[in-house]
């Protein structure tokens, strides 16, 4: 995603100067020159070190983080210490909720700091407050994500959002209240348009979780997010568990010791970043217009990047952050503070962003009214 949204930038910012910062300088000189632009520049950043992450930042205008989720806060933080405006791919939920403590910290220091700006958490949510905005009363939200494959690829982002994603359980917004459930709960078909097709899915940890029940209110009761899922997923997951590779608690081998879960999170190869792939999300708003039942539903479909030799969805997640990298930029986003992406975009111009880049959405209206009968 990281490399995407490079590569994005070189192309359609009007940056002097684009970062990649890395531990592994000589990945970060394979994507710059991959994405093949002479602003490029490439840094070594140690992002587990405060100090070197915030004597990198001092250097630029703009932050967008494409690393690892559990890097999060201590991005945010140093975000937030150097004044440099921040957006992110979201926090998988709980970290989120840790984010959105420094909202005060980040408005005091006079900086804006988007989280979660891909295609799930990102597209999707502004996308689910675009829908309730024109509705009178929000009943539900239900996003869904799916994907298919057309080659063989266990995982198309890094592994270790992956493990959290399937182990510690979904979280749900029912009855008006968050819900904790079991890992794999949920399961149903949905039908995603063409290529993906119908796939079976089940309930996400997902970020906008947190936020999505205060930014559209209007009386919501239920919001919840699903993602495509298959059989091997599951049993995956559930031999690592019965084999007690996702434990934490460190176990001594030879001069060191290292939690199973870490060890996993080492040995794990990268993700299938050039898998031939399609990618899809859903957002269905369900509420009143006036009088009328009425429910807003988005879609939108991409295939492989053929021109950047990417997967649908590297590219969807990639090419939202560095849009919202480069609003930060020009200014257009005024608002202060920790903010969901459904607060700080305004979607009109995020949506014209995404169609120059082929990233199309279509808008459905479904209404329901009573017919009188007279005489």
């Amino acid at each position: 995603m990281g490399r995407v949204a490079v590569r994005d930038l070189a192309e359609n910012s009007q940056a002097q100067e684009i970062i990649v910062g890395d531990l592994n300088i000589e990945k970060a000189e394979e994507i710059a020159k991959w994405a093949g632009n002479q602003k490029i520049t490439v840094k070594k950043v140690d992002i587990s070190n405060i100090g070197s992450l915030v004597e990198a930042m001092k250097e630029a205008d703009v932050v967008a983080n494409a690393a690892p989720y559990v890097f999060n806060m201590k991005v945010t933080r140093a975000a937030i210490k150097t004044g440099k405006p921040l957006t992110d791919l979201g926090g998988v939920y709980y970290t989120t909720l840790e984010q959105l403590k420094l909202n005060e910290e980040a408005k005091n220091a006079d900086v804006t700091i988007v989280l979660g700006c891909g295609v799930a958490p990102g597209i999707a949510d502004v996308l689910a407050k675009y829908g309730a905005d024109k509705l009178n009363l929000v009943e539900a939200v239900h996003i869904r994500y799916g994907d298919r494959n057309f080659e063989p690829a266990k995982y198309k982002w890094t592994f270790q959002t992956v493990l959290e994603e399937y182990t510690k359980g979904p979280v749900i917004y029912q009855d008006g209240e968050f819900k904790k459930l079991p890992p794999f709960s949920g399961k149903h078909v949905v039908k995603f348009p063409e290529p993906v097709g119908e796939r079976s899915c089940c309930y996400a940890l997902y970020s906008g979780i947190a936020t999505l029940p205060q930014t559209i209110d209007k009386g919501v009761k239920t919001i919840d997010c699903a993602m495509s899922y298959n059989e091997e997923d599951e049993v995956r997951i559930k031999v690592l568990e019965e084999l007690g590779l996702t434990r934490t608690q460190p176990v001594k081998m030879a001069e060191t010791s290292i939690s199973p879960k870490d060890f996993l999170l080492r040995v794990a190869p990268p993700p299938a970043v050039h898998v031939r792939d399609a990618a899809s999300i859903i957002v269905e708003v369900l509420g009143k217009k006036a009088d009328e039942e009425a429910s807003y539903v988005y879609s939108l479909v991409y295939c492989y990047n053929e021109v950047y030799g990417v997967s649908a969805i590297s590219y969807l997640t990639g090419v939202p952050l560095s849009i919202v990298a480069e609003m930060l930029a020009k200014n257009e986003i005024e608002a202060t503070g920790v903010l969901p992406p459904e607060k700080a975009l305004n979607p009109e111009p995020f949506f014209h962003e995404l169609s120059k880049r082929g990233i199309k959405i279509r808008e459905t209206l479904q209404r329901t009214r009573l017919i009188q009968k007279f005489g």
